[in-house]
């Protein structure tokens, strides 16, 4: 349930700011429920002689919006890509040595490298006890601190690409990972494909179908709780013979 108050200088009334409008939105775990509620509530007399009025949610865009803009728009993966050669770019030209992480042009140099075609994630889940895993990762973490201190590795195991991503402390070891890594031929066969880490890239492999079941499954459970309460008369669905 969701209840709505004025806005400063909504109105031209600055004594109203923050006082309830009188509006709400209640959002139901059964599209059932809004039927009954439209049925049962609609023009039904509320607490202090007030007559209800109830329709369905119609959720509009309010003003513009700039795709553009550094604060209202949304970083698409072409943009963010473009940065990332840009700065790319920049980082091989050269870098602070220093702990802050800054290269040419006091910027923020890139850290995060992303490498793909490892390995092949239906071996990986044949391997119920994780040993290949863990050996894959005890591997390129060995080659990884060659060039520096590695913060973190990720595995994405079930990936189909055969995807790790490998966090550096400094800009320059993630440089030359990613030139060591990126077409190199690994002893499984496999030729790795490296690159900076975008910042927008999700590489998670998500179970859609069994999460959609999970989701499905609550709402029946929580469904069934529904019907099962003892409601007042008033709110009770009448069936007229």
């Amino acid at each position: 349930v969701k209840l709505y108050r004025h806005r400063r200088g909504e109105d031209g009334d600055a004594q109203m700011s923050g006082t309830l409008k009188g509006d709400a939105s209640i959002c139901y775990a059964r599209p059932e429920s809004v039927e009954l509620a439209l049925q049962v509530l609609d023009e039904n007399l509320f607490r202090d002689g007030a007559t209800l009025s109830v329709q369905r949610a119609k959720f509009e865009q309010h003003g513009t919006f700039d795709g553009d803009s550094k604060k209202g728009g949304r970083r698409t993966v072409s943009d963010a890509k473009r940065k990332v050669a840009r700065l790319a770019a920049l980082q091989a030209v050269g870098w602070d040595e220093g702990e802050n992480g800054r290269i040419a042009g006091g910027l923020k140099g890139l850290r995060i490298i992303v490498l793909m075609n490892m390995f092949d994630p239906e071996e990986l889940e044949r391997d119920k006890d994780d040993e290949k895993l863990q050996s894959l990762e005890k591997e390129v973490y060995a080659e990884c601190e060659e060039f520096g201190v590695v913060e973190k590795i990720t595995v994405f195991s079930k990936h189909p690409s055969g995807v790790m991503i490998v966090k550096f402390t400094q800009p320059n070891a993630a440089s030359d990972a990613l030139n060591k890594f990126n077409g190199k031929v690994r002893s499984n066969g496999r030729k790795v494909d490296a690159s900076y880490w975008d910042g927008v890239t999700d590489y998670t492999c998500r179970d859609v179908e069994k999460e959609e079941k999970e989701t499905e499954t609550r709402l029946d459970e929580f469904g069934d709780w529904l019907e099962n309460q003892d409601l007042p008369d008033e709110f009770k669905l009448k069936v007229e013979e």
